[in-house]
């Protein structure tokens, strides 16, 4: 007899394991793995937080966060986003990870159809399951975009919603205007809800973001302090949408997390009143990798925006062997399998600082001529 649930059959988090694992055994490891930016959080921010504490701002929070960060939430979100937008149509939450299970747990019932596009970021795909939900995975090969006639071919009358990640991880692609506005025309059509998961908006390179939400009021628009301000572990992000929505994730956050960490909310207040500019400082990072993967002989698609590349492996080798090369040179990459039904595929983060890319572009360098050169004498007669 086993004690462990089935549901647990839908998550394998052995890739990102497998990475932890390598960081922590490796000396000196060059990571290019890890999804987080370079900076630290700032000191503005910092205090905040220390500021929060002296002051005893350590208790339970509303469930769906405190009013003053909602209000500075909801004015971003209507004068950047150009969302309509109001306080209680905003809810905090400990990041968009849990912000995702809370959603799909308002929204769908077992027998529920998700439409995810293809690479993706996994708790989209995998949470949904886990609920009973079936995922419906469309490919957007071969450049990382959306194919709108294959989206809608893949609509049926279970069909839930879809969601969409722009600028997404893991391939950097960002989604245009245009483009948005065709999913958003299919949604309104077949009366279906979107997710957009924005948390990499700041992050684009090529063309700029567009929110999705502006256009389409059956849009639940997500995003957070994790990327833009360096916050990763203070565990702090959003949800906006329509109010009978957030409402219901109110009501499951008051029995499952009851509320985000005052002191966190507090500090993403201060983050509100003071952007960083790190724009220009991320695409010369991507410059870089583009220019140096292509002169590799790869084929590159994507890398408009947020920080990875997603690279078809050279040779014949599985996504998986191609990392475990990886690590006989010290780099850490993470096998796309974690992000895709795709075969032979592996991302990049470019969350690092110039040094490292710049190391992990040698290392890169060595083992692709090392696994080119391999395959070509194999196959000699």
């Amino acid at each position: 007899m086993t004690f462990i649930s089935n549901r647990l059959e839908y998550f394998d988090s052995s890739d990102f394991r497998d990475a932890v694992k390598k960081r922590q055994e490796l000396t000196d490891p060059i990571d290019l793995s890890i999804g987080i930016p370079e900076e630290l959080t700032a000191e503005h921010i910092k205090a905040a937080g220390i500021k929060a504490i002296q002051e005893d701002k350590t208790v339970y929070t509303p469930a769906n966060g405190i009013p003053e960060l909602r209000k500075v939430i909801a004015d971003k979100l209507c004068h950047e986003n150009k969302l309509t937008c109001d306080p209680e149509q905003v809810t905090i939450v400990p990041g968009l990870t849990t912000g995702q299970l809370l959603v799909y747990l308002a929204i769908l019932d077992p027998g529920d159809e998700v439409i995810v596009l293809d690479p993706y970021y996994p708790p989209y795909p995998h949470l949904a399951s886990m609920i009973g939900a079936h995922v419906v995975y469309v490919s957007t090969l071969p450049n990382f975009q959306p194919d709108i006639p294959a989206i809608e071919a893949s609509i049926t009358i279970r069909t839930k919603v879809i969601v969409i990640n722009s600028p997404n991880n893991p391939t950097g692609a960002v989604y245009p205007e245009v483009t948005l506005r065709k999913i958003a025309q299919l949604a309104k059509q077949h009366n279906i809800l979107i997710i957009s998961d924005e948390i990499y908006e700041h992050f684009v390179y090529e063309g700029q973001h567009f929110s999705i939400g502006s256009i389409y009021p059956n849009t639940i628009t997500m995003n957070g302090f994790s990327k833009e301000f360096a916050m990763t572990g203070w565990r702090v992000g959003y949800i906006s949408g329509p109010t009978e929505i957030i409402d219901a994730i109110n009501e499951l956050q008051q029995y499952s997390v009851m509320s985000s960490s005052s002191i966190a909310q507090h500090a993403a207040i201060a983050a509100l009143t003071h952007r960083p500019h790190m724009t220009e400082k991320y695409k010369q990072k991507r410059d870089l990798l583009k220019q140096q993967l292509e002169h590799m002989g790869y084929d590159v698609h994507g890398m408009q925006g947020a920080f990875y590349a997603f690279i078809k492996v050279p040779a014949d080798l599985s996504d998986v062997d191609f990392v475990n090369c990886a690590t006989d040179h010290n780099l850490i990459l993470v096998a796309g399998r974690a992000f895709s039904r795709l075969n032979g595929f592996v991302r990049i983060s470019y969350g690092a600082d110039l040094e490292t890319l710049k190391k992990g572009l040698d290392a890169l360098k060595g083992l692709t001529k090392e696994v080119t050169n391999t395959t070509t004498s194999s196959r000699r007669p």
